[in-house]
């Protein structure tokens, strides 16, 4: 079917091309004649139906030998987010701002958590927890364990206080930043608030498919620090926290803005 646009078409004509994959912008008014000729779209063998952000069907069309496609129906056959612009007249298909995030730990859904006994605990953070220098931390996880000591257990099975959660990454990133921190108290909603938190030193393994990957020891109330984990092709992650021996017997860490990047 030929459709002709007798006024003009004013602003941004946007669309992907075929021939080159390449996003078109033109920034004219002008007249033009569009082909709306039933253009279906496969995707690796399967048809998508186009539709814009409210849903509605938008069919593709050709202009002037070229077809044009609706970038936020490809973008979300691809699984990219897709952002418009206004103030730079721009596209932007994926990250805007490549400084940013691709997810966070802590929103992924865990797949295994074992708290070896029921002493040990952790949960995801929602409220807040403050460290020995007032500052505030707003999202990650909270984990809580007592070590054997606590227990008159000096001898035995190790893992008896490691608390070990497991993610899976599916190969899917590249890094995982984040920061560790002991906290001098807590208000999450999953807990009681407590608001003297008194914790032995501790230490945090990162394991990438079994694979030790990452070890901060003897992190203490005094030593939040940052960190950095190179996670290329690591399928399943593994966090195991574990208080060492001494007093105090029990430990609160946080592991908090746990930062994914592809």
């Amino acid at each position: 079917m030929k459709k002709r646009l007798q006024g003009l078409i004013a602003g941004m004509l946007i669309g992907a091309m075929l021939t080159s994959g390449v996003v078109f912008a033109k920034q004219i008014s002008e007249t033009a004649e569009l082909f709306y000729n039933n253009i279906k779209i496969y995707i690796d063998g399967g048809e998508i139906v186009p539709k814009d952000a409210n849903g509605n069907v938008v069919e593709p069309f050709t202009m002037n030998g070229t077809t044009y496609l609706p970038v936020r129906a490809i973008s979300n056959a691809f699984g990219k987010d897709v952002e418009w612009d206004g103030a730079t007249q721009s596209v932007y298909i994926g990250k805007k701002d490549q400084t940013k995030p691709d997810n966070y730990l802590h929103k992924i859904q865990y797949n295994d958590y074992k708290e070896a006994d029921s002493y040990n605990d952790f949960t995801i953070i929602n409220g807040k927890i403050i460290d020995y220098s007032n500052n505030e931390y707003t999202n990650g996880l909270l984990f809580y364990t007592r070590n054997q000591m606590w227990r008159g257990e000096i001898e035995g099975d190790e893992n008896d206080s490691d608390c070990i959660i497991y993610y899976p990454l599916n190969g899917q990133y590249k890094n995982l930043k984040g920061k560790i921190v002991l906290p001098k108290k807590y208000f999450v909603s999953s807990w009681e608030d407590n608001e003297e938190c008194s914790s032995a030193p501790t230490d945090i393994y990162f394991y990438g498919d079994g694979k030790l990957i990452y070890r901060a020891n003897s992190v203490t109330s005094s030593m939040p620090f940052s960190f950095d984990i190179d996670v290329s092709g690591v399928n399943q992650l593994h966090i195991k926290v574990k208080a060492q021996m001494g007093y105090p017997s029990v430990a609160y860490v946080a592991l908090t803005d746990l930062a994914l990047y592809k």
